[in-house]
């Protein structure tokens, strides 16, 4: 079977979006135990940000219209986003002691709340700088390697995103003081109250950090999916999925489920839904039955079970 490059870097890309993506979704889930109908509006915030930063600031001012000068951005938008409604949604029902479920009934209203605020943003851009934003890509502003397309680029630079966050991520958890009072808060609140650690500080801050990955993830969403205010929205199935495959609350076993679901979409729809003549729509089944085979085998995800082999072994 000759390989298709194309639909290779395709993948690629579904993996890491969806790898970022789900590791927004996993700190939500440790911090809350919910998970966040509202997380994909924290993506289309970035990608908006980045769009509405190089059209009404970076062109008009002659500077370099790249997308990679707004991720600063775009990150500080969509995490100022996930800090007011943790704050203001959240935060408050925990401390009423709320259950999960209305705490996620309350994350449907943040999501409608975000939603429509989207809406007429959108609508108010486009009657007064005539800049229409639904259904444009980012694709345009992406930095493109010497010897490749915007495609392949944007597999490059995304998988390079990921890694980056990815080393981040741990360097601060398990590298600083204040990483180590954000496991301990996660692990054990009631044990880290005695202690005397503040822990709704410890997650305020966590939440800025669930929005500037997602933000980001947001961004490379908005290079292969139209941009409009539901970009996020459409993607949260799948980013369940990749959570609950990896593991929802183990931080790295998102990106191990996004890149199973990821890869498992775009592939399974090219080399096994297609020559069946199934429409590429049906492409969702994958990653669900995979959540199914999952939850009936490793309820707590792939990580858990790769964690029970390794210390098998040691």
């Amino acid at each position: 079977m000759q390989v298709d490059y194309l639909t290779l870097e395709r993948a690629v890309i579904a993996s890491n979006v969806y790898s970022l993506f789900s590791l927004g979704l996993s700190l939500t889930y440790i911090t809350t135990r919910i998970p966040s109908f509202a997380h994909g509006d924290l993506a289309t915030v970035g990608a908006y940000t980045c769009y509405l930063t190089i059209l009404l600031f970076l062109r008009p001012l002659g500077l370099p219209a790249s997308v990679y000068v707004t991720f600063p951005l775009a990150a500080l938008a969509a995490g100022l986003v996930a800090f007011a409604v943790y704050n203001a949604v959240f935060r408050p029902l925990v401390r009423r002691g709320a259950s999960v479920t209305t705490l996620m009934i309350a994350s449907f209203g943040a999501h409608f709340l975000i939603y429509a605020v989207l809406a007429i943003l959108t609508d108010c851009v486009q009657s007064r700088h005539g800049i229409i934003i639904r259904n444009a890509q980012l694709f345009q502003w992406e930095y493109v390697w010497p010897g490749t397309d915007a495609m392949m680029s944007t597999a490059i630079n995304s998988t390079l995103a990921l890694a980056a966050i990815a080393v981040l991520l741990y360097l601060l958890l398990y590298k600083t003081r204040y990483g180590v009072i954000m496991r301990a808060s996660v692990d054990n609140m009631q044990l880290a109250k005695v202690m005397g650690i503040d822990i709704e500080r410890v997650f305020m801050v966590t939440w800025l950090l669930i929005g500037a990955v997602t933000g980001i993830a947001g961004i490379y969403a908005a290079m292969i999916f139209p941009l409009t205010e539901e970009l996020g929205w459409f993607q949260l199935p799948v980013v369940f999925a990749a959570s609950i495959v990896g593991g929802l609350s183990r931080v790295y076993g998102a990106m191990l489920g996004g890149y199973l679901t990821g890869a498992s979409m775009v592939l399974g729809g090219a080399y096994l839904l297609a020559p069946l003549h199934v429409p590429l729509e049906f492409q969702l089944v994958i990653p669900f039955a995979m959540v199914v085979i999952v939850l009936l085998l490793a309820p707590q995800g792939l990580v858990e079970v790769i964690e029970r082999a390794l210390a098998r072994r040691g």
